[in-house]
């Protein structure tokens, strides 16, 4: 029997690289509506945010000594305020939901955790597109043509579009700014500003995981930080930190 990881990180990871497929395997006739990912990645984020809380609240009862043998029938009302957060409703009636958001916990922590997984399942698809995808002809040792590759070739491989704007310092950071993100052309909100900013951070960790599993490919540590100053409007700040290469 296959010892095949399943769940909703091995899932993204497994739909983007059926996703990734250009026209050197269009013969096969594996394709996949780009769309798929876009009905995913809420799915995903929402999936994360119940399976960190849940898993919380377990460590919260090993930590008082209570039996976790009873946890499913003693919270029945938090499993009912999760399965609110996952469908991407309001936990408390005074909430306005906005299109294409889900309602997320005031927890920082917790989606600090959130964020951190979503970046690595990003970091692991941005991996396996470098290997896929990489130029045959030519080798990319320079930093500014990865990230030209990442511009060019990876952005148009996810959103069927280039980055807007690429800047550098030539000292190892590079802004890329996307002023049409494709995630969130079709969110919007009322409250705008920093409750939409706010709303919008699960969603750009994935990114910033792509970015930075593709560099991490060509040999390549960086920090990768994205940030949005109004929908769908996106930019994302890579810091190199180490060229592998020249260890």
């Amino acid at each position: 029997m296959s010892n095949t990881t399943t769940g909703p990180a091995s899932t993204a990871t497994q739909l983007m690289a059926a996703l990734s497929l250009d026209e050197r395997n269009s013969t096969e006739g594996r394709q996949i509506n780009s769309s798929a990912l876009e009905f995913l990645l809420p799915e995903l984020v929402g999936a994360l945010v119940s399976t960190t809380l849940r898993t919380k609240q377990i460590s919260e009862r090993i930590a008082l000594g209570l039996d976790i043998q009873h946890d499913i029938s003693d919270d029945q009302d938090d499993s009912k305020e999760t399965d609110q957060v996952t469908k991407g409703k309001p936990a408390s009636g005074n909430s306005t939901m906005a299109s294409g958001w889900l309602e997320l916990p005031e927890d920082e922590e917790l989606m600090e955790q959130v964020c951190v997984k979503l970046e690595m399942v990003g970091f692991r698809v941005g991996r396996r597109i470098a290997e896929r995808f990489a130029p045959l002809n030519r080798r990319l040792t320079d930093t500014l043509d990865i990230v030209k590759f990442i511009c060019k070739d990876v952005w148009m491989l996810l959103f069927n579009r280039q980055v807007d704007n690429l800047k550098t310092n030539h000292r190892g950071v590079y802004v890329l700014q996307d002023n049409k993100f494709k995630w969130f052309l079709r969110m919007s909100g009322n409250n705008g500003g920093a409750a939409a900013a706010r709303r919008a951070q699960p969603y750009i960790w994935l990114p910033c995981g792509i970015i930075r599993g593709v560099l991490d490919s060509f040999g390549t540590d960086s920090v990768v930080i994205a940030e949005t100053l109004g929908l769908p409007q996106c930019t994302f700040q890579i810091k190199v930190q180490h060229d592998k290469t020249e260890a």
